[in-house]
């Protein structure tokens, strides 16, 4: 750790073309095709501790020290060099871009940057600009400026409030945090701001900063917001997870959260917010409500390489909204999981350009054992920065802890699961997506595909043959806003009931993007589509069974959850007449013409269906035409058939000898053709069932071997007149 020497150093020495380990790769392959299991764990291990290690005793302490989870991930990481290996030497062969040996110095003094690399990031951020995902300068610039606006209101209303409640000191202050994509420097142009405001001991949360109804919310921040001209509109949301005012101000969208600090009288102006000291006699909302300042101010600090850090959470945060995976309330990943996951392959890879973090990025965690937590920090703390009465995560004293899904543990104290919302369904669901990623990234590298390929819109109802249609209404525009955040926030319940209630073998895929039926008012209505495909682990190889699954019991139960609507924090029942949630079971045919692309049909994608299991990649062009010519030689060879058996004809053998042949009774037009369209299924099992038996008596009788194809359909047509 004081070092700070990575493992993946070998692979920046690697990228600018020593040679110098060669004899410590042909170790590596012994090692790495080692029969025995312990062994192999071993080697991997040794391997790591040897370019993490300068002295013996280092490398030995360290080798005896590391648990077999660090041992598993340590292993992959070997067989992610190698891969690196090859993509970087296919890059080389592929381009004809030799670097030349100035440009190996230039790039050795610029952190083990190659030529490609550059060039492959510049692709990369210009893809992005036309994707719309950065914001103009001037857009900016207005975003600062009405920061700065609303932090002056702050000022003026904290002052007011203070002299009221008797605190006349002019110097009272409160400090303006911002948190989330904004404070990473990640955000789009309508992307919304994440703000919190720290407030002394004597403002509170529920009384001056949301107010009260009984007095018209009188003084109080919501009150001084809503009365100011720039506000356009605002909704007060007190009893959420984290408390906050939602407000359209001067044009932006800007989520204000309210903290007050117990052991202030006055915030001052430099206040860390990493501090442990300032969580001392917060409740649950106020650190929770910290915790986004904390954990977004923790990433900037762990992560090196700013400028390469953005770029690649930009093109991935574009590959999950583009995927159908950026959703944390349904299971999938939400901004603070994207930018912790790419962290960690940034601490990883603290001298890679963007590109390669792209890459890594799919690489690591397609081969990650997610049993395993993701960690940027130790979750060691000391004794005496530990707060009594805060919630911890870590698994090694809270047993539950350790059955959860998916970890990616937020880096500030208290560390908590950032993906506790996982469910089996959704890990599968990402899983296809990390491996699809990592196919068309390395094939990005090589020059066989295009970065857009990797964010290529996700054609969800190609994808199933069954889908759940949620149809959620309300009576007016202001129930449903309530009522739409209600349901949706309780949608993962519905794909854990399909998991639960058909036993494990049915998963479901939520579908993160709202439709809208254009008969219908916009503003009281939305449609969401859940697909449903069969557990993997569960219909895998020849152990496919099928049976009947009722959904029904989830659907119940989950209108049950969602019509239980009360408000939290005071227990009074929030549902009102004309709120509900319809749910329709659809086949792909019947998905409605509204929800589908336009002309009803997704363009062609080479990469939609890689990754996901029970399919293969499209089949070269001479394959396709030799299943064509054999296709057609099939049919060919069935209308002979078909001719044959009309006429009551059979063939002689090679020599020319007669022989008697059993009648072959004459058949109706109508039946023959029934016959000939049965099911290809059905054609192929009279095969393989009476090839054998009807080859030997027809040899028996007649003296002649009759053709596979004719027997198969002579004795399903002798099967059908009986």
């Amino acid at each position: 750790k004081e070092r700070e020497i990575p493992l993946l150093s070998l692979f920046s020495l690697l990228s600018q073309k020593s040679l110098s380990l060669s004899f410590s790769l042909s170790s590596v392959v012994k090692f790495l095709f080692d029969e025995r299991e312990r062994e192999r764990e071993r080697s991997a291990c040794a391997l790591f501790c040897f370019f993490c290690a300068s002295t013996e005793r280092e490398r030995k302490r360290n080798c005896d020290s590391i648990d077999s989870g660090l041992k598993r991930n340590v292993f992959i990481f070997i067989f992610i060099i190698f891969e690196r290996a090859y993509i970087y030497t296919k890059m080389m062969v592929d381009n004809n871009e030799g670097v030349s040996s100035e440009n190996n110095n230039n790039s050795s003094s610029s952190g083990g940057l190659g030529a490609l690399d550059i060039k492959r990031t510049k692709e990369l951020d210009s893809l992005l600009k036309l994707e719309d995902v950065y914001e103009s300068q001037s857009e900016c610039t207005r975003r600062e400026e009405v920061l700065g606006e609303l932090n002056e209101m702050l000022q003026d209303w904290i002052r007011t409030r203070s002299l009221s409640k008797g605190h006349p000191d002019e110097s009272i202050r409160c400090n303006l945090y911002t948190f989330g994509s904004y404070r990473l420097g990640v955000h789009g142009p309508a992307a919304d701001i994440d703000s919190l405001v720290i407030g002394p001991k004597h403002i509170d949360r529920a009384e001056d900063f949301f107010g009260f109804e009984e007095d018209d919310f009188e003084g109080s921040f919501y009150d001084y917001m809503r009365r100011h001209e720039g506000t356009e509109k605002i909704v007060a949301v007190p009893d959420a997870v984290v408390p906050e005012l939602k407000t359209e101000f001067r044009g932006f969208e800007i989520d204000v959260a309210y903290c007050s600090l117990p052991g202030y009288s006055n915030v001052p102006l430099d206040l860390d917010v990493l501090s442990a000291k300032i969580l001392h006699g917060l409740d649950d909302a106020g650190v929770k409500s910290l915790a986004g300042c904390r954990v977004a101010d923790s990433l900037l600090k762990l992560v090196t390489n700013h400028s390469e850090y953005r770029i690649a959470l930009r093109a991935l945060r574009l590959w999950a909204a583009r995927r159908g995976v950026y959703s944390n309330v349904v299971g999938f990943f939400g901004g603070v999981n994207l930018a912790i996951l790419v962290a960690r392959v940034c601490q990883l890879y603290p001298n890679a350009s963007a590109s390669m973090l792209v890459y890594s990025f799919f690489q690591i965690w397609d081969n990650w054992v997610w049993t395993t937590p993701v960690m940027l920090t130790s979750l060691d703390i000391a004794p005496k920065d530990q707060i009594p009465g805060l919630r911890h995560w870590d698994e090694r004293v809270n047993k539950p802890e350790r059955y959860q899904l998916m970890k990616i543990i937020t880096p500030a104290y208290p560390a908590q699961n950032s993906t506790f919302n996982v469910s089996s369904s959704t890990l599968e669901v990402l899983k296809r997506e990390f491996k699809r990623g990592k196919i068309v990234t390395g094939k990005v590298l090589i020059g066989e595909a295009k970065w857009t390929d990797v964010w290529s819109d996700v054609q969800f109802f190609a994808k199933y043959k069954t889908y759940l249609q949620l149809i959620i209404t309300a009576d007016n525009e202001e129930d449903f806003k309530k009522w739409e955040g209600w349901v949706g926030s309780r949608l993962k319940n519905l794909v854990q009931g399909v998991e639960t209630f058909s036993e494990g073998a049915m998963m479901a895929h939520p579908g993160v993007k709202k439709f809208y039926d254009p008969e219908k008012d916009k503003e009281v209505h939305c449609n969401v589509f859940f697909g449903l495909f069969p557990n993997p682990s569960t219909t895998s190889g020849d152990a496919r069974e099928k049976k009947k699954i009722n959904l029904n019991p989830a659907i119940e139960n989950f209108q049950m959850t969602v019509g239980n609507y009360i408000d939290r924090a005071t227990g009074s029942v929030n549902w009102k007449p004309g709120m509900g949630v319809q749910i329709k079971l659809l086949r792909k045919k019947d998905i409605p013409s509204w929800a589908l692309p336009e002309g009803g049909k997704y363009e062609e994608s080479a990469f939609e269906l890689v990754g996901v299991p029970g399919t293969q990649p499209a089949p070269p062009a001479e394959n396709v035409n030799n299943n064509n010519n054999n296709k057609r030689a099939r049919e060919e060879e069935k209308e002979e058939i078909k001719e044959e058996v009309k006429e009551g004809k059979t063939e002689e053998n090679g020599d020319k000898k007669e022989a008697s042949s059993l009648p072959v009774p004459r058949l109706a037009p109508s039946v023959v053709q029934k016959e000939v369209e049965e099911e290809k299924d059905l054609l192929l099992d009279s095969i393989n069932d009476n090839k054998e038996s009807e080859r030997t008596r027809e040899e028996q009788q007649h003296g002649k071997v009759v053709k596979k194809m004719k027997v198969s359909f002579a004795s399903v047509v002798r099967q059908g007149s009986k």
